[in-house]
């Protein structure tokens, strides 16, 4: 059975002050989906849920709690169905679109600040520390990757961790005719700088996926 967390806006509105809900969908076939429920997190008004399975075989929801300062909360749940919440997480700062993932040893969440990617690392996805600096805050060499990164999801395959985000046309392209709506989905790998433990990301080199 597949699960779909998914960030629910009722409507198109002129402002923020509107509820936006997660709700629970499930599936066999990616195609129909069934409804199941709202999840009741700490207000009406989240988005960007991300669940991964823990090692004593639970699920933990992260996500981003707009009211308040737009920061990261979590829940878990034994079934991914019945779900308590956890309240917000410690020591991260405004952000939205968290990104959770097991790579190296450690749990890693990446999220966007609007100005690149922070990244976090925890030894039991419950207490975060900061890395310094920011992930793909300065635009690359190619030509729909020449703004910052925004919005990522990482995936582990092989032992390999890749970064998927996406980019606006930047202000040059689009004094030069670029369509100012343009949207490119990006591929990079993350590796680990072997002089500082920290995670890096060359957005210039290319990507071999397995």
């Amino acid at each position: 059975l597949y699960h779909m967390y998914l960030t629910y806006v009722p409507g198109v509105f002129s402002d923020w002050d509107h509820p936006r809900n997660i709700v629970h969908l499930t599936s066999t076939d990616l195609l129909n989906w069934k409804f199941e429920s709202v999840v009741p997190l700490m207000s009406d008004k989240v988005i960007d849920a991300e669940v991964a399975r823990l090692p004593d075989g639970k699920w933990r929801m992260w996500y981003n709690q707009e009211p308040g300062g737009k920061l990261i909360a979590s829940a878990d749940s034994e079934d991914l169905y019945n779900w308590k919440d956890n309240g917000l997480l410690e020591g991260i700062e405004r952000c939205e679109g968290p990104s959770v993932f097991f790579w190296k040893g450690y749990w890693g969440m990446i999220t966007d600040e609007w100005k690149g990617f922070a990244v976090l690392r925890s030894e039991d996805a419950l207490h975060w520390t900061r890395q310094e600096g920011n992930l793909l805050s300065e635009g690359g060499n190619t030509d729909t990757d020449r703004t910052r990164g925004d919005h990522c999801d990482v995936v582990v395959q092989d032992g390999r961790a890749f970064i998927y985000y996406f980019c606006h046309a930047s202000k040059e392209e689009i004094r030069n005719g670029a369509n100012p709506n343009r949207t490119a989905i990006q591929i990079a790998e993350l590796e680990l700088d072997p002089d500082t433990g920290m995670m890096v990301c060359d957005r210039n080199r290319i990507v071999t996926l397995p």
